[in-house]
């Protein structure tokens, strides 16, 4: 099972085991995403950076969800954050409620497949190159590395450079139901204010914000109309060409038996 199984940390997966193009699978406990880390516990510490030696955390949440939990500091460990969306951080942050639902501070709750076309713009397509860059800088050298959003759901993910099938993204990406899922009276709480207490509507969000084939097909068609493909996307706007590609590739995936 690559799901790594915490006290306090949601939606830890380790990547490794993935088949990528060529016969390949990605390297095993390498690349790890998952939820943020500000509930971690002590079992959960040592899991991660003793047993599993992570070397860095990338962390793509916004200010405001910074806030809310703020990140943890471990000596030894290269914390890095780098927001996908923040006003202050990186000059654009994502204010578009979804229908029948209002802002809440700096809360809202998105329309899904909007918000995934959304990412696709020059200052957060900017932030992706940073963290990409980041990320396998150090899995390049064999140090294992985490990167996390606030659920581990929608900015985490980077299984195209390794040249992951969309088919083998897609399956990753919904077991974040799985943690999700668990979770269900909380996040219904949370909709119930953006919903200005409207029950049914709350309901619905808690669904239409559920890992959804529907939105990743929002992110991939956002790519194609501006750069053709994800591959012209990953050498174009994240600034890997073929050659550092297949260093990449060569450096974190294994050659399946």
């Amino acid at each position: 099972m690559r799901t790594v199984a915490l006290q306090g940390v949601d939606n830890v997966r380790d990547l490794g085991g993935i088949p990528v193009a060529g016969r390949r699978a990605v390297m095993p406990g390498l690349l790890f995403r998952g939820a943020h880390l500000g509930t971690i516990t002590e079992a959960d510490h040592r899991s991660l950076f003793e047993e599993r030696r992570i070397r860095c955390v990338v962390d793509l949440r916004c200010g405001w969800e910074r806030d809310a939990h703020p990140p943890i500091a471990v000596a030894g460990v290269d914390h890095q954050h780098i927001p996908f969306y923040d006003l202050e951080k990186v000059g654009i942050e994502y204010t578009e409620p979804g229908a029948g639902t209002k802002v809440v501070g700096r809360d809202v709750a998105c329309d899904p497949p909007r918000f995934y076309r959304s990412l696709v713009n020059p200052l957060t397509v900017r932030q992706m190159r940073a963290a990409v860059g980041h990320i396998f800088a150090y899995a390049c050298k064999g140090h294992a590395i985490l990167w996390h959003c606030s659920g581990g759901k929608d900015r985490a993910g980077i299984l195209s450079v390794l040249g992951a099938s969309r088919e083998n993204i897609l399956a990753d990406y919904l077991l974040t139901n799985e943690s999700r899922d668990k979770h269900y009276d909380r996040l219904f709480e949370r909709f119930l204010r953006l919903a200005d207490g409207d029950e049914q509507r709350a309901h619905e969000l808690v669904l239409s914000h559920r890992a959804r084939p529907e939105s990743l097909d929002a992110f991939y068609a956002a790519v194609d109309e501006r750069c053709g493909n994800m591959e012209r996307f990953i050498r174009s706007q994240l600034g890997i060409d073929t050659a550092e590609q297949t260093r990449i590739r060569e450096a974190c995936t294994i050659t399946i038996p």
